[in-house]
């Protein structure tokens, strides 16, 4: 008998763009200008992982998609981002939680994902959720197959995140 793996909730995103930030053998990281960009310009990021690598930073990024336009031309106009900020389409997060920091709930989703077809382009785990960038096009079929595939709460479904906390200018 296969075990049913319980889960308390799954949320997806709305549509995002995929950022990759990645300079090889840089000298100095590009997260630290890059995050500082996008605050600049009260950009959000929905969606980050890095990892330390030993001469770079390499950057995996989602912000909302109707941001994509003025990213592209701030990172073109900054001269140590300029060339290495890279946009790679319009995905999706999907999120579930908890996963009881048990490894095979990510196992599971992974085969799940890839026994249909699904790219997983980025993840990230938290003490409390998984979270997968999967492309936009796929995001509900995803959620679709995390939901048949672990034990949910009765009335529970795939959330949609319904409100936006939004980085405000200060009055001048």
């Amino acid at each position: 008998m296969t075990e049913t793996l319980s889960i308390n909730g799954l949320k997806l995103s709305e549509p995002l763009a995929l950022i990759q930030v990645h300079a090889p053998h840089a000298t100095v990281g590009l997260l630290s200008p890059f995050c500082r960009l996008l605050a600049q310009h009260q950009v959000n990021i929905a969606f980050i992982t890095t990892s330390a690598a030993v001469d770079s930073q390499p950057v995996v990024c989602c912000i909302e998609a109707k941001d994509q336009s003025v990213v592209e031309a701030l990172t073109e106009q900054h001269e140590r981002l300029r060339g290495y900020v890279h946009f790679c389409g319009r995905v999706g997060v999907v999120t579930f939680y908890p996963h009881h920091a048990n490894l095979k709930f990510m196992g599971l989703a992974l085969q799940v994902f890839s026994r249909n077809g699904i790219k997983v382009h980025a993840l990230a785990s938290s003490i409390s959720a998984l979270s997968f960038v999967v492309d936009f096009d796929r995001l509900e079929e995803a959620g679709r197959l995390l939901v048949e595939s672990f034990q949910l709460p009765e009335n529970a479904s795939p959330l949609r995140t319904d409100f936006k906390v939004r980085q405000e200018r200060p009055p001048v």
